[in-house]
């Protein structure tokens, strides 16, 4: 007897399904990472362990790209989604009953759980989108994530930090996020058979998307773990601090939609280019304003950090959107596990770096640290530009095989970066 074929809403369906609870995981997990660096700052400890603690996170996350994909095809995106949120949700309450200084090992495991939501939201997302969508497919997503983390940001800063309870709330909010998962009838992507990304691939036939993914994550694991307390260490109230750092988030907002419809429309590199070219800028004005103490100085700097959001985190869209066109949809799986690696990657020197200029420069070295990061991505764009990307497409002969996991072995990768 043959099986009745399934209904055509479902894929809309499972797509509604897994945004919603990516949306409250974005709640949850905006509320723990702005109150950890806001309450180590006001608590006076160090900009290295501030730094610490944030690479923590992606370190987990890293370890998770290794890991999760092989785990998501044995169980199915649905039940892999709970497990993670499980795991995120019992970890936050461990804020509240361990000292600061093993906020660290918490920091680990949810980074290894949000590597795991990552790659099952992405890759559900990115394998039932079409080729001339998943850019607006992608940044329509984004936008919404954004709106998530700016209100929540706001939330954390005007309401909830006053509470000693606000570890409570984002344990909550995980916990909410799996019942939509949950509840859905639709049937996740199907993940049996995938064909292996290797990270030489990447860099050999999308570079750019390379240097972009781990430059959002250089830049990102900065903005979001080293700015709240960057905004207290330069004197601004605690208020002030988060809006600074909401800033960040409505500067992405505003072109996260703009840059995923122009990376299915215009060449990427010079996106990318003129994206990095206008944080550059940005660095050098808030540098200026800051030198010289002109009027209005806070307004200044929550204008110029928003433009610093919007000219780096929106990237990560055009770099995924341009690793897909060159390598192509059907192994979603695992071409979002590496593209992800080098955002982690990237995410877990960026608090380590940063905040070793801050420790030797000062509060301010945190704009060397973005200003010549920028200058260097934006230096080899522009190299990227003169060169033409090969033609062939490396899987054109290659059946699927089962995923592995990311290979960052001296012969399968030439550096710990990836981009566009």
């Amino acid at each position: 007897m043959s099986q009745p074929a399934e209904p055509k809403t479902s894929s809309v369906a499972a797509l509604g399904a897994i945004v919603s609870g990516a949306l409250i995981l974005q709640i949850a997990a905006t509320i723990v990472n702005t109150a950890i660096p806001l309450k180590m700052a006001l608590a006076q400890k160090a900009p290295l362990l501030i730094g610490l603690v944030g690479s923590a996170y992606s370190v987990g996350f890293l370890a998770g790209c290794f890991v999760i994909p092989a785990f998501i095809r044995r169980v199915g995106h649905i039940r892999a989604f709970a497990v993670f949120a499980a795991m995120q949700g019992a970890l936050t309450l461990s804020f509240s009953l361990w000292p600061v200084d093993l906020w660290v090992v918490s920091r680990l495991g949810m980074g290894l759980a949000g590597a795991g939501h990552a790659i099952c939201i992405e890759s559900w997302i990115s394998g039932q989108a079409s080729a001339g969508q998943r850019g607006r497919i992608f940044g329509l997503y984004q936008i919404l994530n954004r709106l998530a983390l700016i209100g929540s940001q706001i939330g954390t800063g005007y309401v909830s930090m006053q509470s000693g309870d606000i570890f409570l709330f984002a344990s909550a909010a995980f916990s909410l996020a799996l019942i939509p998962v949950a509840m859905t009838r639709a049937k996740g992507p199907e993940s049996g058979a995938v064909i292996s990304v290797r990270l030489n691939t990447i860099w050999q036939y999308a570079p750019a998307a390379f240097i972009g993914c781990l430059y959002v994550g250089l830049m990102g694991g900065a903005l979001t773990n080293v700015a709240p307390a960057y905004g207290i260490l330069i004197g601004l109230n605690q208020k002030w601090a988060i809006l600074l750092t909401a800033g960040i988030q409505i500067g992405a907002l505003v072109l996260q939609w703009p840059l995923g419809l122009l990376a299915d429309r215009v060449e990427s590199r010079k996106i990318m280019l003129s994206a990095t070219a206008s944080v550059v800028l940005c660095t050098l004005a808030l540098g200026a304003v800051l030198w010289f103490s002109l009027p209005h100085s806070r307004l200044w700097q929550f204008g110029l950090f928003a433009l610093i959001g919007a000219g780096s985190m929106p990237i990560y869209t055009v770099a995924v959107a341009h690793a897909y066109f060159r390598l192509g949809r059907e192994r979603a799986l695992g071409l979002s596990a590496q593209l992800l690696f080098l955002w982690a990657t990237g995410s877990a020197i960026g608090p380590l770096v940063s905040t070793a200029f801050m420790q030797v420069m000062g509060p301010q070295g945190l704009l060397v640290y973005l200003g010549a990061l920028s200058l260097a991505t934006g230096i080899y764009l522009a190299f990227r530009l003169r060169v033409k990307p090969p033609e062939a497409n490396p899987f054109a002969e290659r059946k699927p095989t089962t995923p592995t996991i990311p290979d960052v072995s001296p012969a399968g990768s030439r550096s710990h970066a990836e981009g566009k």
